[in-house]
């Protein structure tokens, strides 16, 4: 008989008994009581794991100079995970050439709320009935997976489908939402006054400023011995406005910040600056032209290039997409090869808080299977180095590096935190821009476009669909080869595949800006950043806008 030897890291030596460490006991007694029987049933489970999210969110929302929306949230969230056979061959296998692929049919059977009350027996009970129901779940899938094995072609990926990892022990400090002091009423007055700057402007049709505080205690156990007790406190606001032109084209600008401490939010002035920016730019766009399908150079500032970076990129180097036999696996084969220039690096860095000064929202320290958050360099100096892992392996990557993550509603899968663009030899914006014009002079083109924001963007990753991607700025500004004043353009998509476009970059810029958001995929909504320089690509190809066909507004706004 084997003998298995945990090492655990102890980070609090001797713990009180708070509400914080009653509910992690309670959790590790229940997963420990339900495995002892579970691993001993005809299809037994070798493996359960709680996560729970205890939360406390305050949201403000205003229109117009009046508030909408003001209220409290409390809510204690839990999430159960049970695997069944062995870490070689379990039921989260893909089942190939089905609609089960991945984790589609049984990814949201462990949520569930747990009491409010600090009462023990009762979040055993319904932890039990979970378990039960989860564990039935998987034993049923299991025997898909085993049948799908025994009739379909062997797997390109040899891997097991779970990876063995130390377990830590992990306990912060309880932030209490009181200790963070909040009066709702001086933002609910802060909001007034901002959203009021979009009640001057009459071509603004909606429009919506919002503030939230939210404290989250993250809980994890698993069978294992993993025990984590993690904070995270922050602050979201967010401006946003449409208007619409003539022609039906929707208007829609956006402005976020976030931050771990108030302090690092701006300025009330700076906020009232931002919003009548924002006013007067919906204005100026309402009469922008609108682009014609375009090929050819760009700059991306750093705002767009974070999210440019985080589709085309980002989503194709997750480890657990890498051993799905339907998804196009761009980067796979590509270890050790130059996949950038050889100035550029990327990394993914959960533990950072701030990079370049800016508040990062994709921090944590520990994933959500318990794993403690890596600095991963994916690209060094051009060439492809790693990838993205969570605890399900690929060949050549048995291990994770801390990138399991999920909404507590879903099952994990890899997923990005916070992604760093760098440049060991930056060009300033005159150098950037030198660059753009002797290309488009070259080429016999009469201008090229910066993209300055984007809303966001989405891409397929699938073998069936063609492997592209799309993101959607709603600023863009035709430079032009001559010297003429930069122009503002609406209706601009920027498409297409990531091979082709990643071989057009060719140099980075100085200035460092941030898109936090949060990015969704198999395991849901999960909070993700990434900052980069302005980023200068060589050749790009755009579409135009899908155009609504509803009319402006018949009415005049009062």
């Amino acid at each position: 008989m084997k003998r298995i030897l945990f090492l655990f890291l102890v980070v609090v030596c001797s713990i009180p008994l708070t509400a914080q460490n009653v509910l992690l006991q309670s959790l590790k007694t229940e997963a420990d009581r339900n495995l002892a029987t579970l691993k001993m049933q005809p299809v037994p489970a070798y493996y359960i794991s709680y996560r729970v999210y205890d939360q406390r969110i305050h949201a403000i929302a205003a229109s117009f100079g009046e508030i909408t929306m003001s209220r409290p949230v409390t809510q204690r969230l839990f999430n159960v995970a049970v695997r069944v056979g062995s870490p070689a061959m379990d039921n989260t296998r893909e089942i190939k050439e089905s609609n089960e692929q991945g984790y589609a049919d049984y990814n949201s059977a462990g949520y569930g709320l747990l009491g409010l009350e600090d009462n023990p027996a009762a979040w055993k009970t319904t932890l039990w009935q979970k378990t039960d129901a989860v564990y039935v779940e998987a034993t049923k899938r299991f025997e898909k997976v085993k049948a799908n094995v025994a009739v379909k072609v062997s797997s390109e990926d040899k891997s097991n489908d779970f990876s063995s990892e130390t377990p830590e022990r992990y306990s912060e400090k309880m932030i209490n939402f009181s200790d963070a002091k909040f009066d709702p009423k001086p933002y609910e007055e802060k909001l007034k006054k901002f959203s009021a700057v979009f009640k001057e402007n009459k071509d603004i049709i909606n429009s919506s400023f919002s503030f939230e505080i939210e404290l989250t205690h993250k809980y994890f156990v698993d069978t294992e011995g993993a025990e984590i007790f993690e904070n995270r406190l922050c602050y979201r606001m967010m401006m946003s406005a449409s208007g619409k032109a003539d022609d039906g084209m929707d208007i829609p600008l956006y402005k976020s910040y976030f931050a771990y401490d108030l302090k690092d939010l701006p300025t009330d002035d700076q906020v009232l600056k931002d919003a009548r920016w924002l006013s007067e730019t919906i204005s100026k766009l309402r009469t922008a032209p609108v682009a014609d399908s375009y090929s050819g150079p760009m700059l991306m500032s750093g705002q767009a290039a974070s999210m440019f970076f985080h589709e085309i990129f980002g989503h194709r180097i997750e480890g657990a997409r890498l051993k799905s036999e339907t998804d196009a696996q761009t980067f796979k084969k590509k270890l050790g090869e130059l996949v950038l220039p050889e100035d550029m690096s990327v990394i993914f860095d959960p533990q950072l808080k701030k990079s370049h000064n800016i508040p990062m929202n994709g921090q944590y320290v520990f994933d959500d299977e318990g794993v403690r958050g890596q600095r991963v360099e994916i690209v060094k100096n051009g060439i492809l180095k790693s990838f993205l892992m969570n605890r399900t392996p690929i060949d050549g990557f048995p291990n994770s590096n801390g990138h399991g993550r999920a909404q507590i509603q879903l099952n994990t899968f890899t997923r990005q935190s916070n992604t760093i663009i760098e440049s060991s030899k930056p060009k300033t914006d005159k150098e950037l821009r030198a660059m753009m014009a002797q290309q488009l002079k070259a080429e016999g083109k009469e201008y090229g476009y910066l993209m300055d924001q984007v809303s966001g963007g989405f891409t397929s990753t699938g073998r069936y669909m063609p492997n592209a991607f799309n993101v959607t700025p709603y600023l863009v500004y035709r430079i032009f080869a001559d010297g003429r004043p930069d122009e503002m353009v609406r209706g601009v998509d920027l498409v297409g595949t990531p091979l082709a476009i990643f071989s057009q970059i060719a140099a980075c810029g100085t200035d460092y800006d941030v898109f936090n958001g949060y990015c969704g995929a198999e395991s849901g909504s999960v909070p993700a950043s990434c900052v980069s320089p302005t980023v200068y690509v060589k050749m790009v190809e755009t579409q135009r806008k899908a155009r609504s066909q509803s009319q402006p507004p018949i009415l005049a706004r009062p």
